[in-house]
């Protein structure tokens, strides 16, 4: 009977073996399932910091890139002067998900920042709108455009002529203003070009820059280009900041470079 028990007692301390490897097992698992290594900062970490949805029209069904190498991508891309486009799928980032980003870090300053670039970005796409060429920061709608040039600025109330965007050429109209000057003021005239403006990459036209971001349209062909350093959109669109000129202060920074270096690698 003895033998019997000791028999019994072998064959349950034998069955408990595998059933302590398999608990063991669906721990490793559960584990693995609650942590994840993010594709960019290479760090392990809890899932909950790939779980947001940002923007519901990314096409990705997965988060590969954790909340805060989000955020630092915004924070160095917020300005730059076109749609910040997500980094693991290649869809434009609205606003609402560039909020969520910056709000998930309390960062209201960025965002308030962002919201600003943002309107002033909207507003020098109307025809009708100007910049106060006085530098008061301000800028009004004038309706019907270059039917009314001369335009009083609603915050320092000096004058600015909308068609040149310089301020408004006392005693000219804009026709005598663009008519060829004589003897000095030939000179004068070409040094103040000079030195207030520059050529549209494109058609040569001299354009004035006011107010606002580096983002410049050419009024009269439409080219878009950067003022600092005359590089073209459409290649800044295409290819990121790296097309700007490498002496351009848009052109990445060194920390900046290695952060989206290991972003481009994986794709």
């Amino acid at each position: 009977m003895l033998e019997n028990l000791l028999n019994k007692t072998d064959i349950t301390s034998q069955d408990s073996i595998p059933c302590t490897i398999e608990s063991l097992q669906i721990s490793t698992e559960n584990r693995t399932k609650l942590e994840q290594v993010c594709a960019v900062c290479m760090e392990l970490m809890s899932s909950e910091n790939f779980q947001t949805c940002y923007n519901s029209n990314c096409t990705h069904t997965d988060r590969t890139i954790c909340d805060n190498c989000m955020y630092k991508y915004v924070h160095n891309n917020w300005n730059i002067g076109y749609d910040i486009y997500c980094p693991e799928c290649s869809i434009p980032l609205s606003h609402m998900a560039i909020k969520l980003i910056l709000f998930n870090y309390a960062d209201t300053s960025l965002y308030e920042r962002y919201t600003k670039f943002e309107l002033d970005r909207v507003l020098e796409q109307n025809p009708e709108f100007v910049w106060c060429a006085h530098g008061c920061g301000s800028g009004q709608l004038n309706e019907g455009a270059t039917m009314n040039n001369t335009i009083q600025c609603v915050n320092c109330h000096k004058l600015t002529c909308f068609t040149h965007k310089c301020p408004w050429h006392d005693g000219m109209t804009c026709d005598e203003y663009d008519m060829p000057r004589t003897n000095g003021e030939v000179h004068a005239s070409q040094r103040w070009i000079n030195v207030h403006t520059k050529e549209c990459p494109k058609c040569h036209s001299h354009i004035e820059k006011n107010e606002g971001c580096d983002h410049m349209t050419c009024f009269k062909c439409k080219h878009e280009f950067c003022w600092e350093c005359l590089a073209s959109y459409s290649g800044i669109k295409r290819h990121g900041a790296y097309s700007h000129n490498r002496q351009c202060k848009h052109y990445p920074t060194t920390d900046t470079r290695n952060f989206f270096k290991r972003i481009i690698d994986l794709f």
